[in-house]
């Protein structure tokens, strides 16, 4: 077997930056006609020495985040009514059958209010990051469960 060590691979580093630092196009690179790929037998720019010292850069800002433009809420009477989503409505359900649970407990599982108190508090959270963006429906059924919820919990735990 061979000592990797006698084996003296040689490392070739190639820039292959269209642009200088500044934004400019280099010198020794011409426009990609071929959407950045290069053919077979093309122009291979001159390696790159790897102990060149890097080029002082300049402070790169970061990009603010771009707010998506908010749609004009609706109001109550007007004639768009947001769909409901049956999905949504099975999140706020298997929420609700979980924190009922957790609250009553049941043969072999007992009761967890602080678990419970833990599922109520996501499904508040829930309806007041969700308002105005849920159909009348869903805003309703989200309502009435965190209601029914909190006055379950409050009778079990006093």
């Amino acid at each position: 077997m061979s000592d990797p060590r006698e084996q003296d691979p040689k490392i070739k580093v190639v820039d292959r930056r269209r642009f200088t630092d500044d934004g400019e196009l280099r010198p020794d690179r011409e426009p990609a006609a071929s959407g950045g790929r290069r053919e077979p037998g093309g122009d291979v720019p001159p390696p790159v020495e790897a102990s060149r010292p890097a080029a002082p850069s300049k402070p790169v800002e970061a990009p603010r985040p771009v707010e998506s433009p908010r749609p004009a809420e609706t109001p109550r009477g007007s004639e768009e009514e947001r769909p409901t989503a049956p999905l949504f409505l099975e999140l706020v359900n298997d929420l609700a059958q979980q924190a009922a649970l957790l609250i009553e407990g049941a043969e072999g599982f007992p009761a967890q209010p602080a678990q419970a108190r833990r599922i109520i508090d996501y499904l508040s959270v829930l309806e007041e990051k969700t308002k105005g963006n849920l159909s009348r429906e869903e805003e309703q059924a989200l309502a009435g469960v965190v209601f029914q919820l909190r006055t379950l919990y409050v009778k079990r735990t006093s």
